[in-house]
């Protein structure tokens, strides 16, 4: 018997680098089981040291691309990346605004690791007014939680009630993100959805190349909720696979990357 592949959809943009963006989506997807659908949001050329220049798609030609998808494609879950204007918020806004049965991942992409920004400053007003009330589930890292909250998140103990906090200002639940603690060697995420707190830990792999790790947690959790996962199972089985795709690490030319099919024997 054929097998049904739920529809799966990423608003992001483009790394030519091939290791975060649109193309780690697809391969989430891909690895996990879902049919992949795009909108870019905009064309960058980066590779893992950076970001030399971006290209911003019209905001009309995202909506096409969106409607078009949309039109033929039963979508069941959807994931934002890399929006950079308001226009393109704004746009995508209305999509979901109109759409939804569709569950939307909101990951608030705001500045790359290498420092390059990713999100213009007068496009965070309509992030967080226009776009994330119509999210499932937002996921930022201690940084893009930093700058929504607008006070320091970097100590272990502020997680649950940051997490906490965030769900009060925006009403959303929200998966933080705790990677980035300095000297931790446990790598965890607390997630809150408006009764219940639930962290997600795993030891940290010191020396692993993270590019693209918060484009493919965030499509990891896309698909699993595709599939009918709960909110906490979706995560936790995203989690895992994060996990696992940074432990079987692949060599790409002069470095490491994560593996988005890695060997679950591993």
């Amino acid at each position: 018997m054929k097998k049904e592949y739920p529809i799966t959809l990423t608003i992001a943009g483009s790394d030519s680098g091939g290791g975060a963006g649109v193309q780690a989506d697809l391969k989430t997807f891909s690895s996990l089981a879902t049919f992949g659908t795009t909108a870019f949001t905009c064309l960058t050329a980066q590779n893992p040291d950076g970001v030399t220049g971006i290209y911003e798609i019209s905001p009309d030609f995202v909506s096409n691309q969106l409607q078009t998808v949309s039109n033929f494609f039963p979508i069941k879950a959807a994931k934002t990346g890399m929006l950079y204007s308001k226009d393109i918020i704004k746009a995508v806004s209305s999509f979901f605004y109109d759409n939804p049965e569709i569950q939307l991942v909101l990951d608030p992409v705001m500045v790359a690791t290498s420092g390059a920004k990713l999100l213009r400053d007068d496009a965070i007003q309509s992030l967080t007014e226009d776009l994330i009330p119509l999210a499932k589930l937002i996921t930022p890292n201690l940084d893009e939680a930093s700058l929504l909250l607008g006070e320091t998140i970097n100590q272990y103990d502020q997680l649950v009630p940051m997490a906490k906090k965030l769900f009060q200002k925006y009403n959303v639940p929200v998966l933080l993100k705790g990677g980035h603690l300095p000297n931790a060697s446990v790598a965890t995420d607390v997630l809150f959805d408006g009764k219940s707190i639930y962290e997600f830990s795993k030891p940290y792999l010191k020396e692993k190349h993270t590019h693209g790790t918060g484009c493919t947690y965030s499509a990891a959790i896309t698909s699993f909720l595709a599939h009918g996962k709960s909110l906490s199972e979706a995560v936790g089985s995203a989690k895992e696979y994060l996990h696992l795709s940074l432990e079987d690490d692949i060599i790409t030319g002069p470095t490491h990357h994560l593996n988005h099919f890695p060997d679950p024997t591993h």
